[in-house]
């Protein structure tokens, strides 16, 4: 059997969840994020009807960005204590309905679910990541889709064209051009989405900017940030290449109350 995979971005689905309530008792409302959480995975394994599926999560340590690039996420608000210190229960719950979880010490879950999407593509197999980070949508391809829980859609690669301007294979030195600002990647200055699509609609991608005549200021200015682009570029490209320690076997998923 075809393996298709549905890769859930832990941190994102509890945090949307959490930011949609009311901030009462830390007790009773880690419970109910615990049980909304868990409700809105069964959802989501009933609408994709995966054959394997497992949540990742990250330990929140330092990671190789961070050592990279001390601005990284410099000025983003950290993941609410709540949600920090409920792990082990959030881990219980999804356990509960047949989902395991996995996380990679110094990785972000970005970085650990390309991995997971790639070793699985490179068996014919099929991916859904569940996320609403739009950095998983430099993974889209055949065999990978991102699926936006909250609205329901999958994003497609006529969503990156029409919200950015370039194909999904683009969208790395898009971001390494015009910055990524959730994650306070700076990119290079005074280039902003509209010229760093229009770059790459003429040259089509950062290496045939960097290597062109400085026809204009905006190519001038692209090669005179050189660094800038390329660190930036780095920063926002996903590692498949991570020891996540798993195999697919560990991830199959089984409905409560299968006897297979």
């Amino acid at each position: 059997m075809t393996p298709h995979v549905l890769l859930i971005d832990g941190y994102n689905l509890i945090r949307r969840i959490y930011e949609a309530r009311p901030h009462e008792d830390a007790g009773q409302q880690l419970q109910e994020i615990v049980t909304s959480a868990t409700q809105s995975m069964q959802r989501a394994l009933r609408r994709h009807q995966p054959s394997h599926a497992c949540c990742v999560f990250e330990s929140h340590d330092t990671t190789w960005r961070h050592l990279l690039y001390k601005e990284y996420k410099a000025d983003r608000k950290p993941t609410p204590a709540p949600l920090l210190d409920g792990l082990v229960q959030f881990e219980g719950a999804f356990l509960e309905i047949g989902v395991p979880t996995v996380s990679v010490e110094s990785y972000e879950a970005d970085d650990v679910i390309a991995t997971l999407a790639r070793g699985i593509t490179d068996r014919r197999g099929s991916v859904v990541i569940l996320s609403t980070d739009r950095m998983y949508l430099q993974l889209l391809r055949d065999g990978v889709t991102v699926f936006d829980h909250f609205k329901d859609r999958f994003l497609t690669t006529e969503h990156v064209r029409e919200k950015f301007g370039v194909r999904p294979d683009q969208l790395i030195d898009y971001w390494a051009m015009s910055g990524a600002a959730t994650n306070y990647i700076k990119g290079v200055p005074k280039v902003g989405p509209k010229t760093a699509g229009q770059l790459l609609d003429r040259y089509g991608n950062l290496d045939a900017i960097l290597g062109a005549e400085p026809s204009d200021k905006h190519v001038a200015r692209v090669q005179q940030h050189r660094r800038d682009a390329e660190v930036s570029r780095q920063l926002v490209m996903l590692k498949t290449d991570v020891e996540v320690g798993v195999n697919l076997k560990s991830l199959r998923y089984m409905p409560v109350g299968s006897d297979d």
